[in-house]
């Protein structure tokens, strides 16, 4: 028999679940970018996709440029800092990626967006690593 109270956690399972990246279990603890701070403006995570690191990076720089990142820079052969500014208020936030062979032929994307200043960010970076994601895999079909 199901309860009320159990109702409701299931219901908000159900939501969390929804709203919640895609991730691959375990890939998080492997990914080498910096931890997030203890603060909601802040989203890390990291998906697998079944194409050649070489092939993600062309993608990834492809997905920045439609998604108007303000700047976008290589800082190692698959390691980007980009940076988006937000429109109304001018604030800028850091996007890196680290993109990593994870398999045969299958490459690991991680990616840790952050907001530069302010405790909350009202889940502008959970929608953009959302939103990075839909669209890499889109690139890549």
């Amino acid at each position: 028999m199901i309860t009320a109270g159990t109702s409701v956690f299931i219901n908000l399972f159900l939501i969390m679940s929804f709203f919640s990246a895609p991730q691959i279990p375990g890939a998080a603890s492997d990914n080498p970018l910096e931890q997030c701070p203890d603060t909601p403006n802040c989203e890390r995570s990291s998906q697998e996709f079944k194409t050649t690191p070489d092939q993600t990076l062309e993608a990834v720089l492809s997905v920045l440029d439609n998604m108007n990142a303000e700047s976008v820079e290589k800082t190692g052969d698959f390691d980007i800092h980009a940076v988006f500014r937000i429109r109304v208020f001018g604030f800028r936030d850091d996007v890196h990626l680290a993109l990593r062979p994870h398999g045969e032929d299958g490459t690991m994307v991680h990616i840790r967006s952050a907001s530069r200043t302010g405790h909350s960010d009202l889940g502008v970076n959970g929608r953009r690593v959302n939103r990075f994601y839909r669209l890499l895999a889109d690139e890549l079909r």
